[in-house]
Formats: C-alpha cells, sequence, structure tokens
C-alpha cells in the first residue's frame, strides 16, 4: 500500500512519536484511522437522530408557518421566529450539529443540517 500526499514533516512528526512508543507507523496509523472513523460514525447516529424527530414533528409544522424549527443532538429545540434566534439557540446549546427546517404554507424549506 502507498499513501499519497503526505505531509513530509508530519509524517517525520508520526515515526518519531510512534518509535518513541515502540510502535510502528502502521499500528499509530491504525489507531488514528480507528478514532477518526469511530468519531465519524458518532456524528452519523447524531444524525439519524435528528432526522428521527424532525419525522416526529413535522405534522405540527403547518401550526407555526414560517418558523424556523430547530433540532439537535436528537432532540426538538422549539421552533423560532427568526432565523438569528434560531441559531442563538443553537450557540447557547453549544452544538455543532443541527437539523434546521422552515415550514411555509407553499412547502417547507429544509435547511440542512449543520456540522462544525
Amino acid at each position: 500500500m502507498l499513501l499519497k500526499n503526505v505531509d513530509p514533516k508530519l509524517y517525520a512528526r508520526l515515526k518519531a512519536e510512534a518509535a518513541s512508543q515502540s510502535k510502528t507507523v502502521g499500528q499509530v496509523f491504525n489507531e488514528a484511522v480507528k478514532v477518526w472513523l469511530g468519531a465519524r460514525g458518532a456524528k452519523d447516529e447524531e444524525r439519524e437522530r435528528n432526522v428521527e424527530v424532525y419525522e416526529k414533528i413535522k405534522k405540527t409544522m403547518p401550526q407555526h408557518p414560517n418558523d424556523y424549527f430547530v433540532i439537535a443532538k436528537g432532540t426538538y429545540l422549539g421552533h423560532f421566529r427568526s432565523l438569528s434566534k434560531a441559531f442563538s439557540v443553537l450557540k447557547e446549546k453549544r452544538t455543532s450539529k443541527a437539523l434546521v427546517v422552515r415550514y411555509q404554507p407553499s412547502g417547507e424549506w429544509l435547511g440542512g443540517s449543520l456540522e462544525a
């Protein structure tokens, strides 16, 4: 196997750190990739929980036309008249991932998933 576009300075640091731990670069690489993939998997689980909550609340959306509905960490955080208020709630909750949906009489506008 050959890795391309590896930063030579970063690789040198990796190699030195691996040696100081009596490990090979391959062992450290495998550990790092497992951690990275695990973190990605956790993000996907949160996204799925957000979508499940959205499916549960979408029937109530027509009762609040033009509001922004906010879901984060698998929890419905509420609906807000302005996007700035929706974002301020997300900031207060210190969330880096959310689903923001705006319901309009002409059809809902899916704001998308936010990730930091």
